[in-house]
């Protein structure tokens, strides 16, 4: 049965909530927020949507794939890297590391399959795809002056830039990410996926 229990649920929106703040306060600065919290709540808002969104669909991707695989999957939060993330933060530097959870796959008395693994892990940045898709499509089918009153065209090209990247991240081929077990799993798959990445990257 697919189902988020209220623990997980919880742990999911305190790691969505706290990427957008952490974003934020990297971008306006920790010593300039208090003076600035029109700009922090607006940078806030922006991130929940263009970020927070995509990064949970990810790991929600992986956690259904593998219930319908038949394994138990679970968010759960990280807290050393929430830690981490807000460190880089509050330090004058653009650089952050953003890994506030994942998802936890267990397989009781079942050896989950190279076959399983890279289409649970296929999973995740195939969602940002179709993300970073329908928001490429919004923007061709309505045009910037309804792309303006539904968020902006901004927040649009961003949300479409930002999940493309993080496919493109997580199909690095190096372990943990997602890249290294499509490719233990199937070459040709990884290749083909990694081409459309890419020309969605260089295109938006």
């Amino acid at each position: 049965m697919i189902s988020i229990s209220n623990q997980e649920a919880k742990e999911i929106l305190i790691s969505v909530v706290a990427i957008s703040l952490a974003l934020a306060i990297n971008q306006v600065g920790i010593l300039e927020v208090p003076g600035n919290i029109p700009e922090f709540v607006k940078l806030s808002g922006f991130f929940l949507v263009a970020l927070g969104s995509g990064f949970i669909l990810h790991e929600l991707a992986h956690k259904f794939t593998a219930i319908k695989f038949g394994y138990y999957a679970r968010f759960r939060m990280w807290l050393q890297g929430l830690g981490f993330m807000f460190l880089l933060a509050i330090i004058p530097t653009k650089l952050m590391f953003i890994a506030p959870g994942a998802v936890y796959i267990g397989s009781p008395g079942k050896r989950i399959t190279k076959r399983e693994n890279g289409i649970i892990s296929l999973a995740g940045p195939a969602m940002n795809m179709v993300i970073a898709t329908l928001a490429i499509t919004a923007y061709l089918v309505f045009g910037p002056a309804m792309m303006d009153a539904m968020g902006g065209v901004e927040m649009w090209s961003s949300i479409a830039w930002i999940n493309t990247f993080l496919a493109l991240f997580n199909m690095l081929p190096i372990f943990p990410l997602d890249g290294s077990k499509v490719l233990a799993w199937n070459s040709f798959v990884y290749m083909g996926f990694g081409a459309i990445v890419l020309l969605f990257f260089f295109m938006v």
